[in-house]
């Protein structure tokens, strides 16, 4: 078992944000996705990012405020969002006080072959 936390987490700056890739973390060898912490100071925002992963975000401190697509959704402490391939999308901080702290997991996703994945219960025989 290992343990992982923002508050101690190497950040860099990026897409207005400050940003802890998880590459950092040496002893995790290879995972069969990325992942980094997304810090956004208050009243703050990130700059539009866009890109070809899944990304399924788990707000971990505050609420965040993702806009995409015109429409703005408010994900409190615990809430999770899940960003399609090539959406694109701003994160805002509304809180005047307090720091906004985001895990952010993303992958490729399986290219569309019309054939059901292996371990879905369906018979290939």
């Amino acid at each position: 078992m290992r343990r992982y936390v923002s508050d101690t987490a190497e950040l860099t700056d990026e897409y207005g944000i400050q940003i802890g890739r998880w590459t950092q973390y040496r002893d995790l060898g290879p995972l069969p996705f990325d992942a980094m912490w997304c810090v956004i100071p208050p009243g703050g925002s990130s700059t539009e990012d866009v890109h070809p992963e899944v990304e399924f975000a788990v707000v971990t401190r505050g609420t965040a405020i993702y806009e995409a697509g015109g429409e703005k959704v408010e994900v409190p402490t615990g809430g999770v969002i899940l960003l399609e391939p090539e959406q694109r999308h701003v994160i805002h901080n509304p809180s005047p006080e307090q720091p906004l702290t985001i895990l952010s997991v993303y992958w490729m996703p399986r290219p569309e072959t019309g054939q059901p994945d292996a371990g879905d219960g369906t018979d290939r025989g």
